[in-house]
């Protein structure tokens, strides 16, 4: 059976970019240049997450032996906030290289 081209369900990619057609916000295409650069952001995060989490994991277990609750979700809150600004920062650099 075929299905005539635009009938059907579509998927949440299509509705999304039909709404940014819509608007004129259409992603641009990237060069070569900046798929380079967004990889490379990409890889330091990575680094980077992979490092605090190492770091702060070694903290943690310490702090597991000892019977200090407070100072393990202290750690863990820690570990959390490091990461999420490690991300958003590369988020935030990532921004600036599609920007051009």
């Amino acid at each position: 059976m075929a299905e005539k081209k635009g009938t059907g369900i579509k998927s949440a990619v299509e509705l999304a970019l039909e709404r940014l057609a819509g608007r004129g916000d259409l992603p641009a295409g990237l060069s070569p240049e900046q798929k380079k650069a967004l990889a490379e952001v990409d890889t330091q995060v990575r680094a980077r997450v992979a490092e605090v989490e190492i770091l702060m994991d070694g903290k943690m277990a310490a702090a597991r032996a000892k019977p200090d609750p407070e100072e393990l979700q202290k750690l863990a809150e820690q570990k959390q906030a490091e990461i999420r600004r490690i991300r958003e920062r590369g988020e935030r650099d990532k921004d600036a290289i599609r920007k051009g």
